[in-house]
Parts: C-alpha cells; sequence; structure tokens
C-alpha cells in the first residue's frame, strides 16, 4: 500500500505531527510518498514528491482546512482519498486529531472507513484565457476594494434572477456551504445533497441565497463599467476580472474523496461549535 503526507510548513508542531504519521505508515509497511514542501520542512530533501506527481492509495493532511484545499487543488489524481488531521480550532474539512492517529491509521489500512465523494465546480469567463482550477469550497466574485460593491446580475440556465448590488457573490459546493457561504448566511447544504448554492454577500436588498440543482449553470456578470473585480477559488487563486465580465459556473467531472469515521451530522457539531486552539498532543 501506498500513502502521500502533506503538512502545513509554518507551524513547527504540524511538521512534528507529520513526521509521526510517515514513521507509523513506515513501521506499517507502507511506501510514503512526503510532497516536497513538507518533506524540506521535516529536513527530509532525498524524499519527496510533488502533489501533481504524487500517485498513492490514500493522502494524510496535516493542518486544517487550508491544507486540504491546498491539497484538492494540486494533487494530479483528485480521486486519491483525503485523510484530514485536524490542527487548529475548526477545520470542517478534517476529520481526526492527532491523538486519534495510531488507532484510525490501522482503520485505513484495514478499511474500515467510509468514502465521502464531495463535488467541485469548474468556471470559466469568456473574456479571460486560461482556465481556472476546479474549486472544492466555492467560486467568490469579489471586489478588488472592500469598500466597493458591485452591480451584479444573477442568472440560472440562462434564467435571469435579478441585478443586485452587493459586495459579491458566492457559488458554492455541499462541502464549501459550511466556509464562507455560511457567514455570509447561506445554508448548510449536507455532502449527499445533489446541489450548489448561490449567495450574496450584504445585499442592498432582500435576496440573501438559492440553492439550484447540480445540473444547473450560474451566471455571475458585471454591470458597473468602470469597477474592478475578483474570481477568487477556494481562497487561492485570485484573478483579475474585467469591468463587466461574465462568470459561468458549473459541475465539474471530478470529485475530492474523503476517508470518514463519523456521519456528517455528527461532525457538523463539532464543528459549529467555537473552541481554542487546541493544545499540542
Amino acid at each position: 500500500m501506498k500513502a502521500g503526507v502533506v503538512s502545513r510548513t509554518d507551524r513547527r508542531d504540524s511538521v512534528s505531527v507529520a513526521k509521526r504519521i510517515v514513521d507509523l505508515l513506515e513501521s506499517r509497511g507502507v511506501d510514503v510518498q512526503v510532497e516536497t514542501d513538507t518533506a524540506l520542512a521535516m529536513e527530509k530533501p532525498g524524499n519527496n514528491t510533488d502533489l501533481g506527481e504524487m500517485d498513492a492509495d490514500f493522502i494524510v493532511t496535516v493542518g486544517g482546512d487550508g491544507t486540504i484545499l491546498r491539497t484538492a487543488m494540486l494533487m494530479g489524481r483528485p480521486e486519491i482519498p483525503i485523510l484530514g488531521v485536524n490542527m487548529g480550532s475548526r477545520g470542517f474539512l478534517t476529520e481526526i486529531y492527532p491523538e486519534e492517529l495510531e488507532a484510525h491509521i490501522d482503520r485505513v489500512l484495514d478499511g474500515d472507513y467510509a468514502l465521502e465523494e464531495s463535488i467541485k465546480l469548474s468556471s470559466s469567463s469568456p473574456e479571460i484565457e486560461g482556465v481556472f482550477p476546479d474549486s472544492l469550497n466555492e467560486v467568490l466574485v469579489a471586489s478588488s476594494l472592500p469598500s466597493k460593491t458591485l452591480d451584479l446580475s444573477l442568472s440560472v440556465d440562462g434564467d435571469h434572477i435579478l441585478d443586485i448590488q452587493a459586495d459579491g457573490a458566492i457559488v458554492a459546493t455541499p462541502t464549501g456551504s459550511t466556509a464562507y457561504n455560511l457567514s455570509a448566511g447561506g445554508s448548510i447544504l449536507a455532502p449527499d445533497v445533489e446541489a450548489m448554492i448561490l449567495t450574496t454577500i450584504c445585499p442592498y436588498s432582500y435576496f440573501r441565497s438559492i440553492v439550484a440543482s447540480l445540473d444547473s449553470r450560474i451566471t455571475v456578470e458585471l454591470l458597473k463599467p468602470r469597477v474592478d473585480a475578483l474570481l477568487i477559488i477556494d481562497g487561492r487563486e485570485y484573478t483579475a476580472l474585467k469591468p463587466l465580465s461574465t462568470i459561468d459556473v458549473w459541475k465539474s467531472p471530478h470529485v475530492t474523496r474523503f476517508i470518514r469515521f463519523r456521519s456528517f451530522y455528527s461532525r457538523l457539531e463539532r464543528r459549529l461549535v467555537f473552541r481554542q486552539v487546541r493544545k499540542k498532543p
């Protein structure tokens, strides 16, 4: 069996946990591939693999949601299951904590887990050349200046919903519904709900959000001729939008798979209640 290990590298405790995971997996006879930046932080430069080239039966990430989003965006084989180890206070996408490592790694090796498939979204803008990466959480259209609002036209499947003035608009997956979408007042969608959600940010209107079928195509159009905006994928990929740009969002053919030991609703309470940052193991 082959496993990959990816860690955030700006925290020593995360790197230390990543080392524990590598040692644990190797003691179980697993062929371990360590992501390049993680290997350098662990001072093992000779044992590294770029995420785009990682070939593994599963990948263990150490950090929080940002580490998982980076992994999901850069991994060459999106179908590889991810097990997230939470090093922060929330971590909606992570599954276990460092003190649970040994028992749950053994369960993974025994095949004693459930696979959760999370849809991803594709997006494009006719005014911009190139391809945007798929989003696991959301596609965000926001003003390039925090103090400026956007005039937006919102449509689903070519049918115009309304024109609205707001700080931005989010098209989120069920996975991303517990991220920025939730903070903006959008509903939480369970992972098995075949839908995506369009939510406006601080709108000057009664409109807040709408849930659309996964077969739909959501269009957000910039209406002001002199206002620039940004297209942001999962809080990581930033692209400047020209005035009057149009952004189309639809279901990607790719999914991200997560290794799960708990049901969605049992995880949800743990994620929604604020907790202080956990102490180092």
